[in-house]
Parts: C-alpha cells; sequence; structure tokens
C-alpha cells in the first residue's frame, strides 16, 4: 500500500502554506522508500503513522510503503538482507543479533527515554522497586532475555537480587494488565506504552521507571548499511518527516491525533479522535519533541546505549556486543531539523 497525503484539513492546510515545504530547489519526482513493521503496537508507531497521515511524507518528496511481517525478528532480517529500507524497532535485537551476521544501523529514535517501566495498582503498599523484594513482577515472559534482563538490572540497582523475587509470564495487552489487577502478580514489568490504553481509561497505576536507565533511548529506526549508503537524500527527509510529526504532537495532539486515524484508514469519530489524543498526551513525555526548541530532536544517545550493552553483557544476554558506535548513527539528525521550527509551530497550532 502506497500512503499519500488525503484530502482532510491536515493535508489542506499544508497546502495553503507552501512555505513551510522544506526540500530544496526545483520541484522533483517523489523518492520511494519502504518500511517493515514487526507485531509493533499501534503507540510505538505513533510517529510514522502522523507522518503520514499529516502529509510530512509527501511535503518531503517521499513515497512511503508500509509492509508487515509476524515478528519484529523477521522484520529486522527483511531489513538487514534488503528487502525493506527502513525497520522500526528496539535496540534490543540490534544488540543479540549482531554476532549471528544481522547489520542494522538505528538513525533517529522514536522514544527518547527508556520504556521499560515498572507498575503497580495505585493502592499498591509498594512505594518503591526495593519494596518488589519478595514479590512476583510479570513480564511477557520469562524466557525474554533482553526485558528480563532490563527487569532485573533496575531491580539490583535498587538492592534486590534476582533470588529476591520471582518472575511471572503473564503475556500481552489485556492478559497483561487482568494478571496485574486480579493479583496474580504484584507489579508488572513491561513497556510504558501498554499501560497507557488503561490509564486513560481510568485505570490508576504507579509508574517507577528504571534507575540507571531511565533516559536511555531503546528504540527507534533502523536501516541496513546498503540503504545508509544509497539512499542517504531520502532518509534524511523521511527523518524531518518524523520530526515534525514528533512536533506536531507536542504542539497540537489533537491535530496529530486525527492523522494517526486518517493513516489508519478507517472510521473513525469524535470519542475515536478523543481517545487518540488522550494517549498521545500520555506518551508525549517519551516522545522525541520533550525540548521542541532543540535542534537535536531525534538524536540518539550512544554513551547511555553503551551503558545499556554492557548492561545486558554482564546479564549474559550477549557474551560479545558490537560497541554502541557499530549500531547507532546521528548523521542525520541535523538535516532532520533543518527546517524553520518557529514557523512550523505556528502551523501546528492553527491546525483544528
Amino acid at each position: 500500500m502506497v500512503f499519500e497525503c488525503f484530502r482532510t484539513p491536515i493535508c489542506a492546510a499544508f497546502a495553503t502554506l507552501a512555505f513551510l515545504s522544506f526540500a530544496h530547489g526545483t520541484a522533483r519526482a517523489d523518492d520511494s522508500l519502504s518500511l517493515v513493521l514487526g507485531r509493533t503496537p499501534e503507540l510505538m508507531n505513533t510517529l510514522n503513522l502522523t507522518a503520514q497521515g499529516a502529509g510530512f511524507y509527501k511535503e518531503e518528496h517521499l513515497r512511503v510503503t508500509v509492509s508487515r511481517v509476524k515478528s519484529s525478528l523477521d522484520a529486522q532480517q527483511a531489513c538487514s538482507s534488503g528487502q525493506f529500507d527502513i525497520c522500526p524497532i528496539g535496540i534490543e535485537p540490534l544488540i543479540t543479533n549482531y554476532d549471528k551476521g544481522v547489520r542494522l544501523k538505528m538513525f533517529l529514535t522514536r522514544a527518547a527515554k527508556f520504556t521499560y517501566v515498572y507498575a503497580v495498582l495505585d493502592d499498591s503498599p509498594i512505594r518503591s522497586l526495593a519494596d518488589l523484594k519478595g514479590k512476583n513482577i510479570g513480564v511477557h515472559s520469562s524466557d525474554g532475555a533482553s526485558a528480563t534482563a532490563a527487569t532485573e538490572s533496575g531491580l539490583k540497582v535498587a538492592g534486590v537480587e534476582p533470588y529476591e523475587y520471582k518472575l511471572v509470564t503473564i503475556g500481552k495487552d489485556n492478559d497483561a494488565i487482568e494478571a496485574l489487577v486480579s493479583g496474580k502478580v504484584d507489579a508488572a514489568a513491561l513497556p510504558y506504552y501498554e499501560f497507557i490504553p488503561y490509564i486513560i481509561a481510568g485505570r490508576k497505576l504507579r509508574i517507577f521507571p528504571h534507575p540507571a536507565l531511565e533516559n536511555v533511548t531503546n528504540s527507534g529506526y533502523a536501516i541496513s548499511p546498503a540503504v545508509l549508503a544509497t539512499k542517504g537524500g531520502p532518509v534524511k527527509r523521511f527523518s524531518r518527516a518524523i520530526v515534525k510529526s514528533a512536533l506536531l504532537i507536542r504542539y497540537n495532539p489533537q491535530a496529530a491525533g486525527r492523522a494517526i486515524l486518517i493513516a489508519l484508514d478507517k472510521p473513525f469519530n469524535d470519542a475515536d479522535l478523543n481517545r487518540k489524543t488522550a494517549e498521545l498526551i500520555a506518551w508525549e513525555a517519551y516522545l522525541p519533541a520533550g525540548d521542541p526548541d532543540s535542534n537535536r530532536i531525534g538524536a540518539l544517545g550512544p554513551e547511555g546505549i553503551q551503558d545499556y550493552i554492557e548492561l545486558m553483557k554482564s546479564a549474559a544476554v550477549v557474551a560479545n556486543p558490537p560497541p554502541a558506535t557499530a549500531l547507532v548513527t546521528n548523521e542525520f539528525v541535523g538535516p532532520a531539523n533543518d527546517f524553520d521550527h518557529a514557523a512550523f509551530e505556528k502551523y501546528a497550532k492553527s491546525l483544528p
């Protein structure tokens, strides 16, 4: 499927504000890029869905196709083999599969904070991670090495050793939340975005970030060395569309919510828009435009990622990991922010 600008107020507004087109030079044909998604929750695709529905790809002279495969591993392998150009993915499989010959480089973040968090019910007596000593903690799968390492490392920093608690497999979505609500587990250690739908539905939770990795980004957009070498121009413009999306969410979450619903190409009503807007407001703190005045929106932090790599090595998740510099690059961050942010703010706030 090829996504272009729909006939919507968002796209119409873009058409009337020609000065917000940041492509340089004379008119040219659109370049093609392909994204491949694994089994990714919708909220993790917030930025690329916004770029699609708001017409930012079209403004950047891009034709972006999106395909889905069964798993994140399938997506990673498809991108690494050259079947697709861009793979939105977590940093963990880039680390663990590097010694298997899978080579991808993350070039832009899609979540500016570490997404794994710990959650307890608001009326729980647990007030800190140290209180999880002796408790049952739910995770997607107790066999999931990366998530388990993230969970265990945060507890270790808080002074709780692995033998002092039990990890319990609780699955995903409703099953995971039901395990927490029913008391099957005392806490759940999952990506923050999985809690958002329940938070906005009124479920009160107490959230604890990872005490050592809270501000380390572990999710972004990755490309193969071949794409890095041959499609640098389109990838720069893709990055700019993603930064615009982050800013639109920051300045006008309702307009961004409408863009996402348009991109999903399903009928929606005011209740759907209100729910999506509430989700974006809850998710906003984790998105890259926390400082909208920054000219480094989307940047990755190699130092923090290196700390995460060392943590995974110490937890025996990976024996011979690559350095962070082999997995991330910030060479597209400058071009991604190369537009008039003040003009864009004015435009974003003008949208319905």
